[in-house]
């Protein structure tokens, strides 16, 4: 430090003490050479002032990443979720649109006027114009077949089966906050598993260095447990950056370009009952994805009823005053038109529905062998999940807990080495890290068990025969 400057210092945080003084008989080794204690005591000085600067940069790093809101839970991110989705908010764009559409099917066709002149004027007894004749007609396209119900059922069955499509995108958009939440939460306890271990190696550097001190350890001891600490700063770091990650991907379900919150709250730990399979599966058929399909079929075969009602031909009528002559006589014409349906009867158009509801067997078939097929998927995925937390809680960790106790103590005795008890807890950590994966991918398969067995929060309803009919 230069004289008269002042370094503000976070506080906790650990400064290196300075270098001790070692006995000059003993010789230590830096990249393979032999040097004598004022150089390597002067090296291991400079590696803690790198591995403090590490540790300030992190406690940093850290104190700007909890600027923010404070947390949230599980609840408050599906309610966000629902309020603020871009998918969701577009669906509500969808069924006004799909409503829009039923009322113009049910509107009639406007009638027509329309206004002829002849004989205004020409050759002989008709260049005067005397002999011109106006007609003013009113003529109204009558519908036959019911083409008019047809389009009105199949608009209403549209819209039915866009309720039931936006039920199943809820539950996706439901499902994807669930899982980006279980990421959240499992990132934030890799993090306070890393910062453990960061400040047992911590420990485990001040102690080496003081025995090294004293010329009680290896040199390479020491130079080890520097390395280490070092490489656990780095998991705290990269722990960091997935929190950050999984933070805005959280915050992206609802809408936002950045999290507004610090942490989430919420417990990986707590195991559900696993029902069976075939009780799931029995689940499985009341989900949107399923049902829907009910509402599908009601559509194509209204569709197939509306292109059916266009084959028939549609009727014309027109009524009308005619004036003639100079005289202003007045006369009533009335008629009608009907096409001749010699060539267009809609075949293609009937022949395209039929194909279409006739293939809706096998996409419904396909729609629940893939439904199946997942729900079979993280039914193993839970199971398996469920196996592994036993065996890690009831055999794994408490021996990697009793193999440290029995390390500690015996360190203590001059038994063991530093080392072999940092190895002991690396163990520990390691099997808690993988505890937390496998409780992570126990929720998870939990989140789209939920998804694919869920049922719709509110039942669209099919058009009845009578709203048909009108």
């Amino acid at each position: 430090m230069r004289s008269g400057g002042t370094v503000n210092v976070p506080q906790g945080a650990l400064l290196p003490a300075p270098p001790p003084t070692l006995p000059d008989h003993f010789l230590y080794l830096i990249a393979g050479k032999r040097v004598n204690p004022s150089t390597f005591l002067s090296f291991m000085f400079i590696q803690k002032l790198r591995l403090y600067a590490l540790l300030l940069t992190a406690s940093l790093t850290a104190s700007g990443a909890d600027k923010g809101g404070g947390s949230i839970t599980l609840a408050d991110a599906l309610a966000r979720t629902l309020r603020g989705s871009p998918e969701l908010a577009a669906y509500s764009y969808e069924l006004r649109s799909a409503e829009a559409r039923v009322l113009q099917a049910g509107v009639r066709p406007n009638p027509e006027m329309s206004v002829q002149i002849e004989n205004p004027t020409g050759s002989g007894p008709y260049k005067s114009g005397e002999q011109m004749e106006n007609t003013m007609t009113l003529s109204q396209l009558i519908e036959l077949g019911g083409k008019r119900p047809a389009r009105i059922s199949e608009a209403q069955a549209a819209h039915a089966v866009l309720q039931w499509d936006y039920q199943v995108k809820r539950v996706e958009a439901l499902q994807a906050t669930a899982l980006a939440f279980i990421d959240v939460l499992s990132a934030q306890r890799r993090l306070a598993l890393a910062e453990d271990v960061l400040k047992v190696t911590r420990e485990a550097l001040s102690a080496t260095e003081q025995s090294v001190g004293v010329g009680k350890a290896n040199v390479v001891d020491a130079i080890r447990a520097n390395v280490t600490a070092a490489s656990t700063l780095i998991d705290v770091e990269q722990a960091r950056r997935d929190i950050a990650s999984a933070h805005g991907h959280l915050a992206a379900q609802w809408g936002a370009r950045s999290a507004d919150f610090n942490t989430v709250r919420g417990n990986l730990n707590p195991l559900r009952t696993v029902p069976s399979l075939d009780s799931l599966g029995k689940r499985l058929l009341g989900s949107p994805d399923l049902v829907r399909w009910t509402a599908e079929k009601e559509r194509r075969t209204a569709l197939l009823r509306k292109e059916q009602s266009l084959a028939q031909q549609d009727i014309t009528v027109q009524a009308g005053p005619r004036i003639e002559g100079k005289a202003q006589d007045a006369t009533f014409v009335a008629g009608f038109s009907i096409p001749l349906p010699i060539n267009n009867r809609n075949q293609g158009g009937i022949a395209q529905a039929r194909a279409n509801l006739g293939k809706l067997v096998e996409e419904k078939r396909a729609s629940e062998t893939r439904a199946f097929a997942a729900l079979n998927e993280a039914f193993q995925n839970l199971t398996g999940a469920q196996r592994e937390i036993t065996i890690l809680e009831e055999s794994v960790i408490p021996g990697a807990q009793n193999a440290e106790k029995q390390l500690v103590e015996g360190y203590a005795a001059g038994r063991f080495t530093q080392f072999e008890v940092l190895d002991a807890r690396r163990t520990l950590n390691a099997a808690r890290v993988q505890q937390l994966r496998a409780l992570a991918d126990y929720q998870k398969a939990w989140a789209r068990i939920d998804s694919l067995t869920a049922l719709p929060r509110e039942l669209p309803q099919l058009p009845s025969a009578k709203s048909r009919r009108q």
